[in-house]
């Protein structure tokens, strides 16, 4: 069994590999990373998952398998091995996972990809709705390998918090702005179409479009268009 310094992520032109010990199991994970370049991944998510690969090998190196010998109860050892990360690590180190033996079915259709698949996401991407065929894309099957993420719902402001943060703008432009979104409930798209003839302060209401292209009419608060009653 190797030690856990012979691994390491290591810096290569524009990317990252995942060095260690001569194995052909490295090789598959460095194919995969340069695969990610090659799609035009960002840097930094590339940089992630060459770091979540990494404690795999580590991994699976304790445990004296090769990624040829991983399947779904592997797998599901690995994910109770990670108790105590985020979920968010956890799920971002099963995707990455995912993603490796995703592109060793594609080069070798013999060869199984070992992560469970779950039901399929409620939504297609804004790329794969694209083009002349979007209207037959489908949404992918997530991983029923996940850990629970919890749902943080946002906070409104009180009365203080939204007079300090009035208080911290400086030009009129931005009150405006941050009035509308605050009290005219505009959205930040919203509020950057607006034209001149879309507000009528005299009325105190402003002409929206919004999603889909649907008009309405939202009202202007009396701070926020500069009249005194």
């Amino acid at each position: 069994m190797a030690s856990r310094d012979e691994y390491r992520v290591e810096p290569v032109g524009d990317g990252w590999v995942v060095g260690g010990p001569p194995s052909t199991g490295l090789r598959l994970v460095n194919d995969y990373l340069g695969y990610l370049a090659d799609r035009r991944y960002a840097p930094g998510s590339r940089r992630s998952y060459a770091f979540d690969l990494l404690a795999l090998c580590r991994w699976l190196d304790e445990e004296r398998l090769a990624l040829s010998e991983v399947d779904t109860a592997t797998l599901l050892r690995f994910l109770a091995s990670c108790q105590g990360l985020a979920a968010a690590t956890v799920n971002r180190r099963l995707a990455a996972i995912n993603g490796l033996f995703a592109f060793r079915a594609m080069r070798d259709p013999a060869a199984v990809n070992p992560m469970p698949r779950g039901p399929a996401g409620r939504r297609v991407n804004t790329a794969e709705r694209g083009g002349l065929l979007g209207h037959l894309a489908k949404p992918r099957p997530r991983s029923q390998l996940r850990a629970r993420q919890p749902q943080r719902l946002p906070r409104g402001l009180d009365h203080a918090e939204v007079n300090a943060f009035l208080s911290s703008l400086r030009t009129r432009r931005d009150k405006a702005i941050a009035g509308l979104m605050l009290f005219s409930g505009l959205r930040s798209a919203e509020v950057l179409a607006l034209d001149v003839a879309d507000i009528d302060i005299g009325a105190g209401w402003a002409r929206v479009a919004g999603k889909g292209g649907r008009e309405r009419r939202a009202p202007v608060d009396t701070e926020v268009a500069g009249r005194r009653g």
